[in-house]
């Protein structure tokens, strides 16, 4: 059923074309003369991005803004559509559903808009004329073109089914692999998991239950996987495999090209990706605020919500790379933020992976690695623990984004550092002294009260960042931004009121005021 609206009318207004057309996600279409060739040029190449609408019998003013022409027989161009969508030689694969083409009315005139989602990565590339090489587009900011032999590759690879990087290398021969590495590996692995039967193993079993090394077909001799060369590889032989092979964390704090670097292919340390990860971690974290707070044995704990957030960053960039691709993983640390930068595109859609809930590594085998060891959130949470960090540190969301030609995926983490000013003017750099004290009512605080701090709970860490931003935001504008109850809201501000951290100024019809020298200073 067709729907009636206005050019200004919420349901397809100019709102609604600018978000469109902001990502490059919008194409107008005459078709006065029937459904235009053209039409399946900017089907594929929606389909092999992020996906798109076309509006059909509507132009582009110079404006900008559209102008909507009409179509006088929309059945029969529907029917050429669907006609079109569902004949293999025309298209490789039909994305929509019934729900993906609607009718408007606008100004009078009626329109057919249809929505092309982005494909699923082993539907792609989605192809027109039976001709994969020159029926393959991609959309960039000119338009539709051509796909490259080397996007046409990389969608390949990404098309397979199962662990690709599970996949053994008989060519390369276990002396290819670091001891050292494999060796530190476990250790860390052994701390984390003291009681679990791979500790006893030796080397060879264990990197075999890892995934590290396989049995080859070939010569029945166990060799490395692609994903034990990159975890555990010495670089100059992770390069027989992946020519493009390279890591790069570099720390900018001044004009100059960097202040720190470091690079898988300097020859001063293995260059593998373990080693890079246990290298560049420290220094993304550098800078910092660090609690000065104690757990309940009295040990000192020296981790926040940025420390996590900067480690899924570095561990999401390794694990989802193409290292076959032509650039490497590149990290820069800049004052204000880091930016994590990865071959190969987005194998989810950026909204679904924002959404959470959903995973799927390129390098499966790779975050197994890491996840083992604690490292890597599981079932696609690791953005809820970059947008909860930017809460905690009162700094801007996240930021994805996906890069064309060649195709890269770049992070951008915000960060606050020590002696930054924090909204309401506190000191980020103060927050060592007084984290602790979030638990003086209910537990005790160090300094104050000298019992071991506990620290602050999820919900009341989110919720003070919250109170900071917006100090008149009610406990239910707080609890439907930060996705908790009412309740847990509620008992999030009372715990920490009874901890003096805040206090309600002007009763009911009043704002919330965070007393910096309470431990606020999150």
């Amino acid at each position: 059923m067709g729907r009636t609206a206005t050019a200004g009318d919420a349901i397809f207004g100019q709102e609604e074309l600018w978000r469109y057309r902001e990502g490059n996600r919008l194409e107008l279409k005459e078709a006065q003369g029937g459904l235009p060739r053209s039409f399946w040029e900017t089907y594929s190449s929606f389909a092999n991005t992020q996906g798109g609408l076309i509006v059909l019998g509507a132009a582009e003013k110079s404006d900008g803004t559209m102008r909507a022409i009409g179509i006088a027989n929309l059945e029969a161009l529907r029917r050429d559509l669907w006609g079109g969508l569902n004949n293999e030689q025309k298209v490789s694969a039909n994305l929509l559903l019934d729900s993906d083409i609607t009718q408007e009315s606008i100004d009078g005139k009626s329109l057919l808009l249809v929505y092309v989602p982005r494909a699923d990565r082993t539907l792609r590339p989605v192809y027109i004329n039976d001709n994969p090489k020159r029926g393959s587009f991609r959309r960039n900011g000119d338009g539709d073109y051509h796909c490259t032999a080397e996007e046409l590759r990389a969608m390949a690879r990404d098309s397979a089914e199962g662990a690709t990087d599970k996949l053994v290398l008989p060519a390369i021969d276990l002396g290819a692999l670091s001891a050292e590495t494999i060796g530190a590996y476990r250790n860390v692995f052994a701390g984390y998991r003291p009681d679990h039967p791979w500790t006893r193993l030796g080397n060879e079993e264990f990197l075999l239950r890892l995934g590290a090394v396989g049995r080859s077909a070939e010569d029945g001799m166990v060799h490395p996987t692609r994903a034990g060369l990159l975890m555990f590889g010495e670089a100059w032989r992770i390069t027989d495999e992946y020519p493009n092979y390279f890591l790069d964390c570099r720390r900018q704090e001044s004009r100059r090209r960097w202040d720190d670097r470091i690079s898988s292919d300097d020859g001063e340390w293995s260059g593998n990706v373990y080693d890079f990860y246990r290298r560049a971690s420290p220094m993304l974290a550098r800078e910092l605020p660090v609690p000065f707070e104690l757990d309940a044995a009295m040990h000192r704990v020296s981790d926040t919500p940025q420390h996590k957030a900067l480690r899924e960053g570095l561990v999401n960039a390794l694990v989802h790379a193409d290292y076959y691709g032509r650039t490497g993983v590149v990290v820069i640390r800049r004052p204000g933020n880091v930016t994590f930068s990865n071959p190969g595109g987005l194998r989810l859609a950026a909204d679904v992976i924002e959404g959470g809930g959903v995973s799927d590594p390129r390098n499966p085998t790779l975050f197994k690695m890491f996840n083992l060891i604690g490292l890597g959130e599981k079932a696609g949470s690791g953005f809820d623990v970059l947008r909860y960090a930017a809460r905690y540190a009162s700094v801007a969301d996240p930021l994805l984004e996906e890069l064309g030609e060649p195709d890269r995926v770049r992070l951008t983490v915000h960060v606050r550092l020590r002696g930054d000013v924090g909204n309401g003017g506190d000191d980020v750099g103060d927050v060592g002294s007084h984290v602790g004290n979030v638990g003086g009512g209910v537990g005790g605080g160090v300094g104050d009260v000298g019992g071991p701090a506990r620290r602050p709970s999820d919900t009341e860490a989110v919720v003070l960042a919250e109170i900071r931003a917006n100090p008149k935001a009610s406990a239910k504008d707080i609890a439907a931004k930060i996705q908790r109850s009412d309740r847990q809201v509620e008992r999030a501000q009372r715990s920490l009121r009874e901890a003096k951290v805040i206090e309600r100024v002007g009763g009911t019809r009043g704002h919330w005021k965070v007393n910096p020298n309470s431990g606020g200073n999150l």
